[in-house]
């Protein structure tokens, strides 16, 4: 009996030991990295990322409009008011996202805020049936472009409506286009 008594405690005071370390490592890790993240010295911002962050987002922006829902919208946003205008402004059920022409993604903002965040948007024209709409998406990063904060701002125009503007519609809501959330660019 006293050895199987020893044999457990023994067991426990192992367990103990390996728990102690275990922890000293993970806080040990933890410090490391806030400490490099800190010390890091970024001038300027990962576009391959942002690029990345942007096709991410739309294709799921995308499926939220097919599935016609405004609360799908909504939860992809990091503000989600005008979603339902977004969700009306065509018939995104017979949409043929598959088929939709991005203009390529790029940046309105003139440079970083004070908190290290950017923007990064994209314009797809997307056909609708007989009719073309120009969707704007525009993905909000942290961290000089290294961290998805997700949808800032959904728009939607028609094609004639973005011709009539020479191709220079960014999301704007004016009385032929919707807004959904706000966009991070002071215009």
């Amino acid at each position: 009996m006293k050895k199987k008594n020893t044999n457990t405690i023994l067991l426990i005071a192992l367990l103990l030991i390996v728990a102690v370390f275990a922890f000293v490592a993970v806080r040990t890790a933890k410090a490391t990295y806030n400490k490099k993240v800190a010390d890091e010295k970024i001038s300027e911002p990962d576009f391959y990322a942002m690029t990345e962050f942007s096709e991410e987002n739309s294709q799921a922006v995308m499926k939220a409009l097919k599935s016609g829902s405004a609360d799908k919208l909504g939860a992809l946003m990091i503000e989600a008011s005008g979603t339902e205008d977004v969700v009306s402004f065509a018939d995104w059920g017979n949409a043929d996202f598959d088929n939709a022409v991005s203009l390529g993604a790029g940046s309105l903002s003139t440079a970083l805020d004070k908190k290290g965040r950017i923007d990064v948007s994209e314009r797809f024209i997307v056909p609708v049936g007989e009719q073309r709409f120009v969707l704007y998406i525009e993905t909000l990063t942290s961290r000089h472009g290294m961290i998805n904060e997700g949808v800032k701002a959904v728009g939607v125009t028609t094609y004639e409506h973005f011709d009539q503007l020479d191709y220079g519609w960014n999301g704007e809501d004016d009385d032929e286009s919707a807004l959904a959330g706000k966009s991070f660019v002071k215009k």
